[in-house]
């Protein structure tokens, strides 16, 4: 079964040293900016490393950021709200439509299908902490607990306990004792967790080894599935890319994958956006496609302080210009880490899906079968299909194994 729990986000905030229903318009609007801050982020981390497997979720980041901005004011708050794309939607509506959300995205029963999301706020038991600041956390959901920082043997235990139970013990030792030392007084976590398994699953027996072409001049031979059925697919020609939808069961979760024919991941990567996204998706058409992909697991640790800097959060992370009296009624708080785990795994019984680029699709007979053979770096995306909320972004650039020449195929 694919397993895809993925985030934990973490926002320490240490001591400095010296709702109301919403209509459709706002949701959609909040769907929207989610979007783009997740392609967003999602250029930042590429750029560092173009061979690098990334695997996060924006939906995630982008609730921990709307909790922290609660206890924002003045210039702090105008950079999350800016870096975030909230800046024309009032206040109450994002924390509202943030509230609705989560109320259609998860816990919902569904046989073979789980998709849990939690926020929690952990507080220092030493710290004043507004009771207003408290009471704007529950739009989130939040749990909210009392701890010992100074204790941070005890501390570390209880925030990494929490993680791993609302990630299945999927992501465990999210924080270190190192990293509680010194005058935390909130840590917020925000994690999300997915499990779910193919709505048409690929049989074991198909499985088999092939090349995987990180470029052209390297190969690694890595476990591949494959099935022929009905799938719905677009050729978006201007970009050489094809693009597939693979639903999970129930099909309210989909994975797209998004593949260049030439090995250019960074056009594809360069042309994403909110409209161009939602273009490649609605130009999904059913057809008969022979569907070969790698069998593959990533796991990723991202320290997300700098690639937030580069969009613009900055004042929250200096002690000197930080205003987060709404968390504690002074400005003796600012933004020390920002930590994000990601895991996914992509088996015969389950898997995600990848995102894509804009323009047309060829129109093909039906009696012709689309081959898509994702034997090169692809981007994926996981979204929620009634809303389009991107739940997980990101590539897959090589798998784990051996480099082999091109003589050994």
């Amino acid at each position: 079964m694919a397993i895809l729990p993925c985030l934990l986000l973490s926002v320490f905030l240490p001591a400095a040293m010296s709702s109301a229903n919403i209509h459709s318009g706002n949701l959609e609007s909040l769907i929207k900016a989610n979007t783009e801050f997740a392609i967003d982020l999602y250029k930042q981390i590429a750029a560092r490393d173009q061979a690098k497997n990334i695997v996060y979720s924006p939906v995630s980041v982008a609730a921990a950021l709307a909790m922290l901005k609660l206890g924002t004011v003045g210039n702090s708050s105008i950079e999350i709200d800016t870096a975030l794309h909230l800046s024309g939607i009032e206040s109450a509506s994002v924390n509202a439509a943030f509230g609705e959300l989560n109320g259609i995205l998860f816990d919902k029963p569904q046989d073979n299908v789980t998709l849990r999301g939690a926020s929690g706020a952990f507080i220092s038991n030493k710290k004043t902490v507004l009771k207003n600041y408290r009471n704007a956390l529950t739009v989130f959901g939040a749990e909210i607990k009392e701890l010992d920082f100074s204790k941070s043997k005890s501390s570390t235990s209880a925030i990494n306990k929490w993680i791993a139970e609302k990630t299945n013990d999927q992501i465990k030792d999210m924080v270190t004792e190192d990293s509680m030392q010194g005058v935390t007084s909130l840590l917020l976590a925000n994690a999300l967790f997915f499990t779910g398994e193919w709505h048409s699953g690929f049989n074991p027996q198909m499985t088999d080894e092939r090349a995987f072409y990180v470029s052209h001049y390297k190969v690694i031979k890595t476990p591949f599935m494959f099935q022929r059925g009905k799938f719905k697919y677009a050729y978006i020609e201007p970009l050489a890319m094809q693009v597939v939808e693979l639903p999970y069961a129930g099909k309210e979760i989909s994975m797209i994958i998004l593949l260049p024919e030439d090995f250019n991941i960074n056009k594809v990567e360069k042309n994403l956006n909110h409209e161009n996204l939602k273009d490649w998706t609605d130009k999904l058409e059913y057809e008969t496609v022979d569907l070969t992909i790698p069998k593959f697991k990533i796991e990723d640790a991202l320290d997300l302080r700098s690639h937030l800097q580069e969009l613009g959060i900055t004042s929250v992370f200096d002690s000197s210009t930080a205003d987060l009296s709404g968390i504690s009624g002074d400005k003796s708080l600012f933004v020390d880490n920002i930590m994000h785990r990601g895991i996914l795994e992509v088996t015969e019984e389950g898997s995600t899906a990848a995102a894509a680029t804009t323009i047309r699709v060829v129109a093909r007979s039906l009696q012709f079968e689309a081959q898509f053979l994702a034997d090169r770096p692809f981007m994926w995306t996981l979204q929620h299909v009634q809303t389009g909320q991107v739940l997980f972004l990101g590539r897959f650039s090589q798998p784990e194994g051996v480099v082999i020449s091109h003589t050994e195929l």
